[in-house]
C-alpha cells in the first residue's frame, strides 16, 4: 500500500496547477479576461442577451497526457433582473480528469442611469474526479490495496458570487466555490480528502483613448490557502471595438499573448502562453500553450438598444 501511495502522491504533484498546492480544476483560465464568467457567474450580466462561449486549450509541458481544458458557458435572462447560467468544464492532466457542471441563478440590481449594476449569483455544482488506474504503472499489481481503488468519484457542492460592473467600462467580482466542507474517498478508502473552499477575484477597467482605441487592464487571483494561490494580470488594446491584442503575466512565471476579432455577433480569439505551469526557473525548457475562444451573442439588436 505504501508503494501505491508513493505513486498516487507523484501523480498529484504532476497535476498541481499554478502555484504549488492548487489542485486540478482550481487554476485561473488564461482567457479569463475574455470570459470572466468562467470564475464568476455573476458577471453573466455583462451581456443583456443570451450568450454562448467556448474556450479550449492545452499546454505542452513536456510529458504525455499533457494538461488540456475545455469549457462551455451559456447564459441568458429570464426577466430583466433574473438570469440563469450553465458552465460545463473539463480539465485533465496526467492520469487525472476533473469534470464539473455548474447551474446558477443570477439576481441583478440596476443602481443608476449610468448603467452601474450589482449582481448576485447562487449555483449548484456537480463534479466527477476520474483517475485512469488501468494506465498507471504500479510496482506490485497484486497489492491488495489496489482492490478498493475507485476510478470515478462524484461529488456535489455549491457556489456563490457577487459582482459590481458597468457594461463595456469596468467590472470587479468575488466568488467562492466548494462552499460545503465535505469529504470523499477518491482513489482509496484510506484517503479522506476534504474539499477546499476556493475564492476567486476578477476585475478589469477600460480607458477610452479616443473614438477608435481603448485600453483594458485586467487581473484575476485565486486563493485556496496560504500555500495555494495564483494571480494573472494583463492589458489589451482594442481598435474600433472590433480587433484586440494584448499581453499578460501569470504568477508561475508564464507570459501570454492574445489577439482576436469581433464580427457582428461572433467573437474569435487566440492566446499563446510561454513559460511553465510551475516555477520556470526550475526547468531547462519553457512550456508552450495554445488557447482558443469562440463567443456568440443572440438577439444582439436588443443588447444595442
Amino acid at each position: 500500500m505504501k508503494k501505491i501511495m508513493i505513486i498516487v502522491g507523484a501523480l498529484v504533484m504532476i497535476n498541481l496547477h499554478g502555484v504549488a498546492q492548487l489542485q486540478l480544476g482550481q487554476g485561473i483560465n488564461p482567457l479569463f479576461n475574455k470570459a470572466p464568467q468562467i470564475h464568476n457567474m455573476a458577471l453573466m450580466s455583462m451581456n443583456a442577451v443570451p450568450t454562448a462561449t467556448l474556450l479550449a486549450g492545452s499546454r505542452l509541458d513536456g510529458f504525455d497526457n499533457h494538461p488540456k481544458q475545455i469549457t462551455c458557458l451559456a447564459s441568458g435572462f429570464l426577466t430583466d433582473n433574473v438570469g440563469v447560467g450553465l458552465k460545463v468544464n473539463s480539465e485533465s492532466a496526467g492520469l487525472s480528469t476533473n469534470n464539473e457542471a455548474e447551474l446558477s441563478f443570477n439576481f441583478l440590481a440596476r443602481l443608476n442611469e449610468k448603467g452601474d449594476k450589482l449582481s448576485f449569483n447562487l449555483g449548484a455544482t456537480y463534479a466527477q474526479n476520474r483517475f485512469r488506474r488501468d494506465d498507471a504503472i504500479v510496482l506490485d499489481p497484486n497489492d491488495p490495496g489496489l482492490s478498493n481503488i475507485s476510478e470515478l468519484q462524484p461529488t456535489g457542492n455549491a457556489s456563490a458570487s457577487i459582482a459590481f460592473l458597468r457594461e463595456n467600462k469596468f467590472y470587479a467580482g468575488l466568488s467562492s466555490y466548494q462552499l460545503i466542507k465535505n469529504k470523499n474517498a477518491f482513489m482509496s478508502s484510506v484517503l479522506k480528502n476534504p474539499t477546499q473552499r476556493t475564492f476567486y477575484f476578477v476585475g478589469a477597467y477600460t480607458f477610452e483613448i479616443d473614438q477608435r482605441f481603448s485600453l483594458e487592464f485586467s487581473g484575476a487571483a485565486v486563493y485556496a490557502s496560504s500555500k495555494a494561490y495564483a494571480y494573472d494580470v494583463g492589458a489589451d488594446v482594442k481598435f474600433n471595438k472590433m480587433f484586440w491584442g494584448g499581453i499578460g503575466y501569470r504568477s508561475a512565471g508564464e507570459l501570454k499573448f492574445n489577439l482576436g476579432v469581433t464580427a457582428q455577433s461572433w467573437s474569435f480569439g487566440y492566446m499563446c502562453t510561454y513559460g511553465s505551469w510551475v516555477d520556470a526557473k526550475a526547468y531547462t525548457y519553457k512550456a508552450l500553450g495554445n488557447h482558443l475562444i469562440v463567443r456568440k451573442l443572440f438577439n444582439e439588436g436588443r443588447s444595442n438598444k
